[in-house]
């Protein structure tokens, strides 16, 4: 990995760091959602300042590439994000249908008490 490739990639990760908290801070981000970004940027800054950590992972688990290792990784880590997500949404969506269902008896009974 090139010098300035790594500059960038630990550079990036810093920011996306500092934005991070930055959105903790102004509470327009809870911290358990936080918790995967501020992770994903650390093992950035780590690939950026110990790049043959992944040389020697990828050399053990057999890649020819450590990069595709690290496109790999990314990928799955990314697509079991989104999964964790489709479900939180999906759960979301159901208690909204349940309190305006509910919403929508208690008018009917109101509407028939009067």
């Amino acid at each position: 990995m090139s010098g300035l490739l790594r500059i960038l990639l630990v550079i990036g990760a810093i920011l996306m760091l500092m934005f991070m908290l930055k959105k903790i801070r102004m509470a327009k981000l809870k911290i358990e959602y936080s918790v995967f970004w501020i992770s994903f940027a650390s093992i950035l800054v780590i690939m950026g300042v110990f790049p043959k950590i992944f040389y020697e992972i990828s050399d053990f688990i057999g890649f020819q590439s450590p990069i595709s290792m690290v496109f790999l990784i990314i990928i799955f880590v990314l697509i079991v994000k989104n999964f964790f997500m489709s479900i939180q949404i999906s759960q979301l969506e159901n208690k909204i249908d349940n309190l305006v269902q509910r919403i929508a008896i208690d008018r009917k009974n109101d509407r028939d008490n009067m």
